[in-house]
Protein backbone atom coordinates (compact mmCIF):
# COMPACT_ATOMS: atom_id res chain seq x y z
CA UNK A 1 0.00 0.00 0.00
CA UNK A 2 2.52 2.13 0.36
CA UNK A 3 5.79 1.29 -2.04
CA UNK A 4 4.16 3.86 -4.28
CA UNK A 5 4.21 6.88 -2.21
CA UNK A 6 8.15 5.37 -0.44
CA UNK A 7 9.61 8.05 -1.92
CA UNK A 8 7.91 11.13 -1.06
CA UNK A 9 7.90 9.19 2.61
CA UNK A 10 11.44 9.18 2.34
CA UNK A 11 12.02 12.45 0.98
CA UNK A 12 9.57 14.05 3.81
CA UNK A 13 12.13 12.89 6.53
CA UNK A 14 15.12 13.79 4.77
CA UNK A 15 13.82 17.60 5.11
CA UNK A 16 11.62 17.25 8.28
CA UNK A 17 13.54 14.07 10.54
CA UNK A 18 11.41 14.70 13.50
CA UNK A 19 8.21 14.15 11.19
CA UNK A 20 5.44 11.78 12.90
CA UNK A 21 3.21 9.16 11.45
CA UNK A 22 0.58 10.99 12.29
CA UNK A 23 2.17 13.86 9.85
CA UNK A 24 2.70 11.81 7.48
CA UNK A 25 -0.60 10.41 7.28
CA UNK A 26 -1.79 13.65 7.09
CA UNK A 27 0.43 14.57 4.12
CA UNK A 28 -1.22 11.13 2.53
CA UNK A 29 -4.63 11.55 3.17
CA UNK A 30 -4.13 15.49 1.38
CA UNK A 31 -3.14 13.82 -1.61
CA UNK A 32 -4.65 10.71 -1.62
CA UNK A 33 -7.91 11.06 0.23
CA UNK A 34 -9.95 7.81 -1.07
CA UNK A 35 -6.46 5.73 -0.17
CA UNK A 36 -5.54 6.92 2.92
CA UNK A 37 -7.11 7.47 6.64
CA UNK A 38 -7.19 7.04 10.45
CA UNK A 39 -6.88 2.92 9.98
CA UNK A 40 -3.72 3.21 8.34
CA UNK A 41 -2.21 4.94 10.56
CA UNK A 42 -0.16 1.57 12.37
CA UNK A 43 0.66 0.58 9.40
CA UNK A 44 2.46 4.33 8.34
CA UNK A 45 4.04 3.31 12.23
CA UNK A 46 5.43 0.19 11.09
CA UNK A 47 7.08 1.99 8.00
CA UNK A 48 8.31 4.91 9.87
CA UNK A 49 9.73 2.83 12.27
CA UNK A 50 11.93 0.35 9.68
CA UNK A 51 12.99 3.22 7.81
CA UNK A 52 14.50 4.97 11.29
CA UNK A 53 16.14 1.91 12.62
CA UNK A 54 17.81 0.90 8.84
CA UNK A 55 20.22 4.33 9.33
CA UNK A 56 21.04 2.79 12.66
CA UNK A 57 21.57 -0.22 11.79
CA UNK A 58 24.36 0.26 8.57
CA UNK A 59 26.04 2.71 11.39
CA UNK A 60 26.40 -0.19 13.74
CA UNK A 61 27.27 -2.74 11.30
CA UNK A 62 30.49 -0.29 10.04
CA UNK A 63 31.81 0.12 13.62
CA UNK A 64 34.94 -1.74 14.30
CA UNK A 65 34.80 -4.48 16.73
CA UNK A 66 34.46 -3.46 20.44
CA UNK A 67 37.53 -4.05 23.07
CA UNK A 68 36.87 -7.01 25.70
CA UNK A 69 35.74 -5.39 29.41
CA UNK A 70 38.11 -3.81 31.35
CA UNK A 71 38.11 -2.32 34.77
CA UNK A 72 35.53 0.90 34.69
CA UNK A 73 36.01 2.67 38.16
CA UNK A 74 39.65 3.22 36.59
CA UNK A 75 41.31 1.54 39.84
CA UNK A 76 43.49 -0.98 37.71
CA UNK A 77 42.11 -3.73 39.49
CA UNK A 78 42.48 -6.60 37.03
CA UNK A 79 41.22 -9.55 39.13
CA UNK A 80 42.62 -11.76 41.67
CA UNK A 81 46.38 -12.50 41.46
CA UNK A 82 47.06 -16.65 40.73
CA UNK A 83 49.58 -16.54 43.36
CA UNK A 84 47.82 -15.61 46.04
CA UNK A 85 46.27 -18.90 48.08
CA UNK A 86 42.39 -18.80 47.86
CA UNK A 87 40.07 -16.88 50.85
CA UNK A 88 39.38 -20.87 51.64
CA UNK A 89 42.69 -21.55 52.69
CA UNK A 90 43.30 -18.68 55.06
CA UNK A 91 40.21 -20.02 56.86
CA UNK A 92 42.42 -22.80 58.54
CA UNK A 93 44.62 -19.93 59.37
CA UNK A 94 42.14 -18.52 61.99
CA UNK A 95 41.16 -21.05 63.58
Amino acid sequence: MLDPHLAAIEDWLAAEPQLTALAILGRLTERHPDQFGPRQHSIVQRLLRGLRTKPAQQITAALPPTRPPRAVDGSGYAGPDPTTAPASEFGNILR
